[in-house]
């Protein structure tokens, strides 16, 4: 991974109507829409800055690709030849767009939260001077260009005012709480600060019973494209650390996936632990979701 973007939001993490408004505009405009911003501001009520904001994260959740044109996935949620789930009221979406951010990698501090900086760590806590020494890091090693403190330090507020619930006033509540991902509970904001006086956030590596078999089995053929199998070490790497699964219930996941879903088969040769995919079509994966929506 040598392409890494922290910055485009604008400071603004994605709201919980902004996809849906985003689609629908570049649906009914078309998708030049975005970089005509009298038109933008206009229909989507939002100033230029948050215009780009909205860009940033359509782009960020892979619902749109650099052309502004609209893919296959957002056409399913958004849109009214599919239209599985325009609000975004059924938590099973929320689980996809968790995927989808964490697979695009537009937005790299999630994934690299998500998937890296925890590998070496005993302790689920976090705070921004660790993540951001961590991302310099991660750039040094790669040979990539210093990004500024005030950069890193904007994303880093805007990736935790994505799934935090934060101390709040009355002023704020309406602001802070209508992120999408807030409710997957995956990381919490603790009551305590370090000896830098920064506050504290712990990842929710837990057990989840909410997250949808039928929505795992989408993201792993989504994930593997042409691939027939996958090790369980990939699977806990990418999907367990996506979703902040603990060991048990990556493994309780993963059983129940292969006892609905006979194509998927676990596999533990001398040790080899692995699930394999049989018989499996891009007709069957989009099935999928819209046997799970209900379409």
């Amino acid at each position: 991974m040598n392409d890494f973007k922290f910055s485009g939001h604008d400071t603004f993490h994605c709201r919980q109507q902004w996809l849906s408004k985003g689609i629908k505009l570049i649906d009914n405009e078309g998708y030049t829409v975005l970089n005509r911003p009298e038109i933008a501001i206009s229909k989507l009520g939002v100033g230029k800055n948050m215009v780009q904001s909205i860009q940033h994260w359509l782009k960020s959740f892979g619902l749109i690709n650099d052309k502004h044109e609209i893919l296959e996935i957002a056409n399913k949620l958004f849109l009214d030849n599919f239209k599985f789930d325009p609000y975004l009221e059924d938590e099973g979406t929320l689980w996809l767009l968790q995927y989808q951010i964490c697979k695009t990698n537009y937005a790299s501090i999630f994934n690299l939260i998500f998937t890296e900086y925890f590998n070496d760590k005993v302790s689920l806590e976090f705070s921004e001077s660790q993540i951001i020494q961590f991302i310099e890091k991660k750039l040094r090693d790669n040979n990539v260009r210093e990004v500024s403190i005030n950069t890193l330090s904007s994303d880093y507020k805007v990736f935790v005012k994505s799934y935090a619930t934060p101390t709040k006033s009355l002023k704020t509540i309406e602001d802070d709480f209508n992120s999408p991902l807030l409710e997957l509970n995956l990381i919490s904001q603790l009551n305590s600060k370090n000896s830098n006086g920064e506050t504290i956030y712990r990842i929710n590596k837990e057990v989840r019973n909410n997250i949808p078999v039928a929505i795992l089995a989408y993201c792993l053929l989504d994930y593997l494209a042409e691939r027939k199998d996958i090790s369980h070490d990939e699977i806990r790497n990418t999907f367990g650390s996506y979703f902040c699964l603990s060991t048990d219930g990556l493994d309780n996941l993963i059983e129940e996936l292969c006892i609905e879903y006979p194509e998927f088969i676990y596999k533990n040769d001398a040790g080899i632990r692995q699930i394999q995919i049989k018989g499996i079509t891009k007709e069957y994966q989009n099935n999928l979701l819209e046997s799970y929506y209900g379409i």
